[in-house]
């Protein structure tokens, strides 16, 4: 460990915490001053509003770090822990070591559940991860501690957690930073990588055994290194579905440079040098997302403002290239930033449909990078209201809020209340959301993939995006929501939709999907199965009737078969299809007989009752032929 109030800030840092700390004020005054020089440019952008006490998130972070644990920032998590289909908020860094829980009431207004969650105090709180391990359809929470005992804390609902640490084999006490979550190997169970801020222990990689519990197998697999890393994220890189993990490593120059594995089917193989990402220098954060719109992932990873050759300070973009190469950009897009900078994220945040940039800084103005479909982008960050206070900035969790259609922002900062900032600009636009979920009963498919074509009334198409579902470490010891979102400017639908589960686990093509609507898409395995217990059966065709036939409605996604965005014969077909009954057994007793052929005469003429097995309206006579061609001797 070095010395120092932090960490990451020693005696051999060209810029100092302690010269920091006394040039804090001056440093903010003189950036948010040059910050002035973009408001013009952003005139039109309807500023963020600072609403945290408003909306009933109470929490002030400490000014510094405990002396006798030096600290890298504290970590949240944008995550719907009650499975209510809002954002809750899970929040490090109080003085005294309480978790903050915050329940959202659908709205963007919260409760504090703090006291009543069961979770122990966290002191040296770090990356948040929000997961579902035991595929129970909630998500538990691992809640990583440098150089104290991190923790995995089940989900018993209610907003109640339980210790599970020791039985499920993650007692881990070391300088953890960040963590993140992915299937790397396809068997149906979350992962989990943990990095380690260290030069003596290794980053770790537990595979979920699906018991209950996690085997440490990085060591084994070839990934765990011994860099000072910081961060990590899991993404596919080279869109073969299977997910593959970059990590950021602070002091590469002198050390570990970034790195990245290519995963092929759970084998790994070191890429970082052949790939382009083998750079070089102070890392910590890492954006990662599909910025340039060829629909493959790019990273943008934090910095310090220092001298050290190759980069001399700047932010380095990575940008994908012909073979599943990376090359430099930062310059091209105007991102190179020349601030300390800890957390960063890509995200839309005018609904314009491409993605911007946010960085957090140390005692200078938070950036935000407006990007208007080609480069550079323009820093906005003061025009928009979220800049942050003149403290030190280390994460930020992304996630629509108040269920509003556009990406509000969660900042945490030493020394002040959690900000949350309200997004105002985007609801000028149209967007679309997406929940894609998981085999089974995973609620979240984490690692699919999906690519949006935009289309207008007239039909015109707009460009393609494509976004990933990513967990934790795509940022800076933070968690995004899980929900795809997809601002579409103009558009007035999505023309398709293509969903690519992870490890090959399927692909389905939806269409015509209106906007301004949170949809879900469900993956094969699950059509039909309206009560998601696993079997398509008499329960689901209950409700199929009671709904009927026509344009599809948000939560009724899994009966559209054929995706084409309505309900109708051909997706009543497809239920038939995949039902465990036989299309005329109307009391499910196995066989079709005199007792469904009452059942049915007696519900002639009838509407939106399980007789009438072809949705036409009213049980009539083509229900008696599709009954009587089922008959059993």
């Amino acid at each position: 460990m070095l010395d120092g109030s932090m960490s990451h800030l020693g005696a051999d840092r060209p810029c100092e915490h302690s010269s920091l700390l006394g040039g804090a004020v001056f440093a903010w005054t003189a950036a948010a001053l040059a910050c002035a020089t973009s408001i013009a440019s952003a005139q039109s952008f309807t500023p963020f509003t600072s609403e945290h006490a408003a909306r009933g998130v109470i929490y002030n972070m400490m000014f510094t770090p405990p002396l006798d644990n030096p600290q890298d920032g504290f970590g949240m998590a944008a995550a719907d822990l009650d499975g209510d289909g809002d954002l809750d908020l899970v929040l490090l860094g109080r003085a005294d070591g309480l978790v903050g829980l915050y329940e959202n009431n659908g709205v963007g207004i919260f409760t504090n559940r703090s006291a009543t969650s069961a979770i122990a105090a966290t002191a040296a709180g770090a990356g948040v991860s929000a997961f579902d391990y035991d595929s129970d359809g909630d998500l538990d929470l691992y809640l990583a501690q440098k150089n104290r005992a991190s923790k995995l804390w089940r989900n018993d609902g209610a907003l109640s957690f339980t210790d599970v640490t020791r039985a499920a084999g993650l007692e881990l006490t070391a300088p953890v930073t960040g963590t993140s979550v992915a299937d790397y190997d396809g068997d149906g169970w979350l992962d989990l990588a943990v990095c380690v801020y260290s030069a003596s222990q290794a980053n770790k990689l537990y595979r979920n055994q699906g018991d209950g519990t996690f085997a440490e197998v990085g060591a084994a697999l070839g990934v765990a290194s011994l860099g000072l890393s910081y961060a990590s994220v899991w993404s596919d890189y080279n869109r073969d579905t299977w997910p593959d993990l970059c990590v950021s490593n602070d002091r590469g120059v002198s050390g570990v440079p970034n790195q990245l594995w290519r995963n092929d089917a759970g084998v790994f193989s070191d890429v970082s040098a052949r790939s382009g990402m083998q750079v070089s220098l102070c890392s910590m954060g890492v954006a990662c997302a599909d910025l340039t719109g060829d629909g493959r992932s790019d990273y943008y990873f934090t910095n310090l403002p220092d001298r050290s050759p190759p980069l001399l300070g700047v932010n380095p973009l990575l940008v994908s290239s012909v073979g599943n190469t990376f090359t430099q950009a930062q310059a091209l897009w105007g991102v190179e930033n020349r601030r300390m900078s800890w957390g960063a994220c890509f995200w839309d945040v005018d609904n314009d449909a491409d993605l911007d940039l946010y960085v957090n800084n140390e005692f200078q103005p938070n950036a935000l990078f407006q990007n208007s479909g080609t480069p550079p982008m323009s820093e906005i960050g003061a025009a928009a209201a979220v800049a942050g206070t003149a403290n030190l900035s280390f994460a930020s969790a992304i996630g629509d809020l108040d269920g509003d259609g556009d990406l509000d922002l969660v900042v945490n900062n030493l020394g002040g209340a959690v900000r949350l900032y309200m997004n105002q600009e985007g609801q000028s636009r149209n967007w679309l959301r997406l929940r894609v979920a998981g085999s089974g009963s995973v609620r979240d498919a984490i690692g699919a993939c999906a690519t949006v074509q935009p289309a207008d009334a007239s039909g015109d198409v707009g460009p393609t995006q494509w976004r990933e579902v990513l967990c934790g470490g795509n940022g800076y010891l933070a968690q995004h929501e899980t929900t795809l979102h997809f601002g579409l400017d103009g558009a007035t639908r999505a023309s398709t939709v293509e969903v690519q589960w992870p490890a090959l686990g399927g692909t389905r093509l939806l269409s015509n999907l209106a906007s301004n609507i949170v949809w879900t898409a469900y993956p094969p395995s699950r059509l039909g199965d309206v009560d998601g217990n696993g079997t398509v059966d008499l329960i689901d065709w209950a409700q199929f009737t009671s709904w009927g036939t026509g344009p599809l409605l948000p939560g009724r996604e899994m009966l559209d078969g054929d995706g084409d965005a309505d309900l109708d014969a051909s997706d009543v077909d497809a239920f038939w299809s995949r039902c465990s009954l036989t299309r005329g057994d109307l009391d499910g007793n196995g066989s079709v007989r005199a007792d469904d052929l009452a059942f049915l005469l007696v519900a002639w003429g009838e509407s939106g009752v399980t007789a009438d097995l072809d949705l036409d309206g009213a049980v009539g006579a083509s229900d008696l032929a599709l009954l009587l061609s089922s008959w059993t001797p």
